[in-house]
């Protein structure tokens, strides 16, 4: 098959080689018929070929080549030869394959070669007799009385320039097509791109559906069955059927709140807010199981937003469920909360030595609080204060209610 050189240049060595035959044999009739003996319209034709072999792919050569040839028949006076008529050829190539700066240059050449070539054959009409020019072109249009140059100038100027600006018609033409494709292209990549963002953010959306859901459920189901599990626990050192009947009613409530809470999340998981959102109903229902919660207001309380309200709920819901599960049955549970630009939610609990609390960073209770807070821009700060024999855990969760009021007050307006 060859090299993808060889095969590039092949069509182009090809043509020169017709050309440099055509014009050895139109060379040897001259030479038979006694017109030019010289070697000049062999050197002429040997230009042209090599001009047309490399007009592609080398066309500043080919371009010089051709000035070479013509600045030799100027001055050796060579007639003007039909194989010559092949450089209209390399003025189409150079027009269509060449660089911007060689078609500038080939169409200025256009301009130049024309006045020299009607200046040359004015030469060649002045003295040369014997030449095909004269006898062939010159002379009928003397006897006919028109002027040559009125006829023989804008018939070389034509015979150029019109395959100049063919070819660079084709190649800008070209230029365009391969425009619109590369458009064409462009746009199927930008839709394929658009198209996979968008599988991308429904499956981010999906996950990020599927982890609130789990939270909700571990926050619904963590909080109530840890104060089904301390009542019950408690349940078993209590006098008389009254204070029993109690703490089963509590039990009973505990747990028909926690299965409604459980259908609300698992009916619209992609809502952030499902069932209760007040902090003061949270509190005196874990109270119920028998655990004293001291509660500290500062600062002006003012109603939360509904996403804010729900974020706030579920992290105080997983604040006291760790509170009761690790912290000691005797002590109270303290829960401050600090109203300002942001609201502050703390709560501290003692944790006996024989328990542990520490943050779990791959776990759903802290990790759970965190993310939640994050999403409105809060955030969350755990310190476990580990002394010998007692110490005290505290949580602290941060929400930004000056920025959501006024948002929520903008879009009201």
């Amino acid at each position: 098959m060859g090299s993808p050189l060889a095969r590039g240049w092949a069509p182009d060595l090809s043509f020169a080689l017709v050309v440099a035959g055509l014009g050895a044999w139109e060379t040897l009739s001259l030479r038979m018929a006694g017109y030019d003996r010289s070697i000049a319209p062999l050197l002429i034709v040997i230009g042209v070929a090599v001009a047309v072999a490399c007009a592609r792919h080398a066309g500043w050569l080919s371009l010089g080549l051709v000035w070479v040839t013509l600045v030799v028949q100027i001055v050796t006076a060579t007639d003007i030869l039909l194989v010559q008529a092949t450089i209209v050829v390399i003025a189409f190539l150079l027009a269509r394959y060449g660089s911007r700066g060689l078609v500038w240059a080939s169409g200025i050449s256009l301009l130049a070669a024309t006045l020299v070539i009607v200046a040359f054959i004015g030469t060649l009409s002045t003295g040369v007799w014997g030449t095909r020019v004269l006898r062939n072109i010159l002379i009928p249009l003397i006897d006919a009385g028109t002027p040559w140059q009125f006829v023989i100038t804008p018939g070389v100027a034509a015979m150029l320039a019109i395959p100049w600006l063919a070819g660079l018609a084709m190649r800008y033409g070209g230029a365009a097509r391969e425009s619109k494709r590369s458009q064409t292209i462009a746009e199927q990549e930008a839709l394929s791109a658009e198209q996979a963002r968008l599988q991308m953010a429904e499956i981010a959306e999906l996950r990020e559906s599927q982890a609130r859901l789990a939270r909700d459920v571990h926050d619904v189901v963590g909080h109530s069955l840890t104060v089904i599990l301390a009542q019950a626990e408690s349940a078993q050192f209590l006098d008389g059927d009254d204070a029993l009947k109690r703490t089963m009613a509590n039990i009973a409530v505990s747990a028909r709140s926690s299965l409604q809470e459980v259908r609300a999340v698992l009916a619209s998981p992609d809502t952030e807010s499902h069932g209760r959102s007040d902090l003061d109903e949270l509190i005196d229902a874990t109270r119920m199981s028998g655990t004293e919660i001291v509660v500290t207001d500062t600062g002006h309380a003012r109603p939360l937003p509904p996403e804010l309200a729900a974020v706030a709920f579920r992290v105080v819901q997983e604040m006291l469920t760790n509170a009761i599960k690790h912290g000691r049955r005797e002590s109270p549970v303290y829960l401050a909360r600090e109203w300002g630009d942001t609201l502050v939610i703390t709560v501290a609990n003692y944790v006996s030595s024989e328990t542990t609390q520490e943050p779990a960073p791959q776990g759903n209770g802290v990790n759970g609080m965190r993310r939640r807070l994050e999403s409105v821009g809060g955030r969350l700060d755990v310190l476990a204060d580990r002394v010998p024999g007692d110490g005290r855990f505290t949580i602290t969760a941060t929400l930004p209610v000056r920025a959501l009021n006024d948002t929520a007050s903008e879009a009201h307006a």
